[in-house]
């Protein structure tokens, strides 16, 4: 008898775009479509392993969706008892791993079983009535209506973008110290940095950052005198939107007290 484990390699196929589809960041209606397929592909899997090929219809879709159901609560829990954070990453994990294992055990569960045939029994006619169409249904539209949500409930969930700012002194070098900006503002954002010298601007840069993208730069680094740097976030130019500095105070100002790392905060 011919084996045929197409359905076992498009489980597998769905695990892994899942993971570069994520990674790679693609378009939202991808990645709709692919999460669904990733949640449903470990408990399709499994059902592969506990059920024998004679449980057909209503049985192993019930199986099924329990299974799918279940490897993201008992994966949670897992995540949560490790200290791993539950966030996209981490459940790409769960279900991307579930699936590769699960889809393991299928192959070698469906050779044994092929390799070992049990006696046939005769085949039984199952009818199912309108009442089991109607729950199937509803069951399927609940289960894919809740997924849906989850995943677009996730995508629009709205985080406070921040700026870092930083000036920090270079380990073993200390006369130079390292100047830079993060922009996690959740777009490409254009600011003005202005570094001071004895209250003199000694150097300006202007900066156009894209969401995620990091400037640095490193420059001569003292206590001796004071040193200050300001960003602007265009076009405002009156009010700096962070500021940092060395500790040193200008003549005739009281000295601020350094912190070991200097930098900006985060809004």
């Amino acid at each position: 008898m011919r084996r045929n484990y197409s359905d076992i390699a498009i489980a597998e196929a769905i695990a892994i775009l899942g993971c570069v589809a994520f990674f790679a960041h693609l378009p939202g209606p991808v990645m709709l479509v692919l999460g669904l397929c990733l949640f449903a592909a470990p408990g399709y899997v499994w059902s592969e392993v506990f059920l024998s090929r004679r449980d057909r219809g209503l049985e192993r879709v019930a199986v099924g969706t329990g299974l799918a159901l279940m490897v993201p609560v008992f994966g949670g829990i897992v995540l949560y008892a490790a200290g791993i954070p539950l966030n996209r990453t981490a459940w790409v994990g769960v279900l991307s791993v579930a699936t590769l294992v699960g889809a393991a055990v299928a192959l070698i569960t469906r050779r044994r079983r092929r390799d070992d045939p049990a006696p046939r029994r005769p085949a039984r006619t199952r009818r199912w009535s309108a009442w089991h169409a109607v729950a199937f249904g509803a069951a399927a539209v609940i289960a894919a209506g809740a997924v849906g949500l989850a995943v677009v409930s996730a995508d629009a969930q709205k985080y406070s973008g921040y700026t870092q700012l930083w000036l920090t002194p270079l380990p073993g070098q200390p006369s130079r110290a390292s100047l830079g900006v993060d922009n996690e503002q959740g777009g490409a954002t254009q600011y003005r940095l202005v570094l001071r010298r004895k209250g003199r601007v000694s150097a300006t840069w202007t900066l156009t950052l894209a969401n995620g993208q990091t400037w640095q730069r490193t420059v001569p680094y003292t206590t001796s005198f004071a040193m200050a740097a300001s960003l602007y976030r265009l076009p405002d130019l009156q009010d700096p939107y962070r500021a940092v500095d060395n500790g040193a105070a200008l003549p005739g100002k009281p000295a601020a007290t350094p912190s070991p790392h200097p930098s900006g905060t985060h809004s």
